[in-house]
Parts: C-alpha cells; sequence; structure tokens
C-alpha cells in the first residue's frame, strides 16, 4: 500500500515489486492482491533473483501485476492452501478455503488476461512451473535477467489501469 501511495505521489511511471516468497497468509494475500487490482499506476512484479520463487500467496500477487515478469531459474507455484503452520487443512474448512481460492485465482487471471486454467490447478492441484514454462503457458509477461532488462523490455507497453491506457516510458528510469 505505502509503496503504490509513494509511486503514485511522485508521478511514478509503475511500481516495481521484487518478490522472492514462499507464500502466506490468505487473508494478507488477499488484501495485496487488491492493492494491486485497484492501483492508481501500473505494478510490475518481478520474481528474481534466480533461485527464488512465487510460491503458495505469491501466485496471486505476481498474477495480479500489470506487468507479471520472472527472472532466469525461477519457478511459480504450488498455491494449494493449507493451515498456518504448513498444515492440511481437513474437513468441510477444506473444500470451502480451496473453492474461495480457486476463485480468486480464476478471478485474477481473468481480469489481467492471464492463464485461467492454469490458476485453477496451481491451487487445485499444486502445480509449479518455471520462468520458461510461465511465459509459454500466458502465466506471466516475460523472462527479464534482471532490472534493467526488465525495464528495457516493458518500456512503451500500454497497460489498462483503472479503465484508462497507460504508456509506459521506462527505460533509464530508477
Amino acid at each position: 500500500h505505502d509503496g503504490i501511495e509513494v509511486g503514485r505521489q511522485e508521478g511514478a511511471q509503475a511500481v516495481l515489486i521484487q518478490l522472492d516468497t514462499p507464500g502466506g497468509l490468505l487473508d494478507s494475500t488477499k488484501s495485496i492482491v487488491k492493492e494491486i487490482l485497484g492501483a492508481p499506476l501500473p505494478v510490475v512484479v518481478y520474481v528474481a533473483p534466480s533461485g527464488g520463487g512465487a510460491i503458495s500467496a505469491g501466485v496471486f500477487v505476481t498474477m495480479a501485476a500489470h506487468v507479471a515478469a520472472m527472472a532466469p531459474g525461477t519457478n511459480i507455484g504450488a498455491a494449494h492452501p493449507v493451515g498456518g503452520q504448513g498444515e492440511d487443512v481437513g474437513g468441510d474448512m477444506r473444500e470451502k478455503v480451496e473453492n474461495f481460492a480457486v476463485s480468486l485465482s480464476r478471478t485474477i487471471a481473468q481480469q489481467r488476461g492471464r492463464n485461467v486454467d492454469w490458476a485453477e490447478k496451481a491451487v487445485r492441484e499444486s502445480v509449479s512451473i518455471t520462468e520458461r514454462e510461465a511465459v509459454e503457458l500466458n502465466v506471466v509477461d516475460l523472462v527479464a535477467e534482471d532490472v534493467q532488462d526488465l525495464l528495457r523490455q516493458i518500456d512503451g507497453r500500454e497497460l489498462e489501469v483503472t479503465g484508462r491506457t497507460v504508456a509506459l516510458a521506462t527505460v533509464g528510469v530508477t
């Protein structure tokens, strides 16, 4: 929230979130996703560094971005809900939480034009894929060697942000 607000106040081209996470709480994830989906400026999520990943909650955050990118040697997936200590959730609560997580992942994917079927599989089947597979399957937009490469690749890209089209000018920005 604070990063997006500072970006808005400073007239930034976009807000860049570098992400490497094993996951987190569904309530926190929902709050982060809501901030990204409603952001008044583009949000770029970059899964990095190499060896890092967007696991579990990171799937939702990455897919919610206006631009989703990954570094070489990263992965994304395994978003099946578990309890707060990593334990299995059983009974009716398992079905309830899983179905909610599926609907959230599908909604995000639909809104951002990403692979809806994969988004559901990431939750129901805990599938996980490499950065190259993620681009091929339309889970993320691109692979970038580093932040400067990412900024070069997205320069000139037009994005829909809160009902208006925004053209990024990202070469040389900090």
